[in-house]
């Protein structure tokens, strides 16, 4: 990605923007549970709140505002990206896995990730701060 003037941008700045141009409102939350999600396929949402390092209640709502409108227990905005399913041994746990939609969305991130563009600080044409000195 590049902005206007031709400067690039770095892949974690890209798929942030990626991100916000998909869902403008979305919140830094529903950011760690999608990219954990898609990162761990299955993962239970008491989990996903270790790796995210939130409550279990914020994981939950988090990961169900990802789930899709219709979805049983999905919350607004319901962005579709997520699927909650039991794994067929455990009828209460429920485990998250990427949608049809979410799959779409990584594979956006992923290319971007392929592109990766190391974070790079233009030290020639940045001017160094001048320390106070102590005289």
């Amino acid at each position: 990605m590049t902005e206007e003037g031709g400067r690039r941008r770095n892949t974690i700045l890209a798929a942030l923007v990626l991100l916000r141009r998909m869902a403008p409102d979305i919140t830094v939350s529903e950011m760690l549970a999608f990219l954990y999600v898609a990162e761990n396929p299955g993962i239970r949402v008491k989990e996903l709140a270790g790796l995210m390092v939130t409550s279990s209640a914020t994981a939950s709502r988090a990961s169900r505002s990802l789930l899709g409108r219709d979805e049983p227990g999905a919350l607004p905005p319901g962005r579709g990206w997520l699927l909650m399913a039991s794994n067929g041994r455990e009828a209460i746990s429920r485990h998250l896995y990427l949608s049809h939609d979410g799959l779409a969305l990584a594979d956006r991130l992923d290319a971007l990730i392929l592109a990766a563009r190391p974070i790079e600080a233009d030290h020639a044409s940045r001017p160094r701060p001048r320390l106070a000195s102590s005289a």
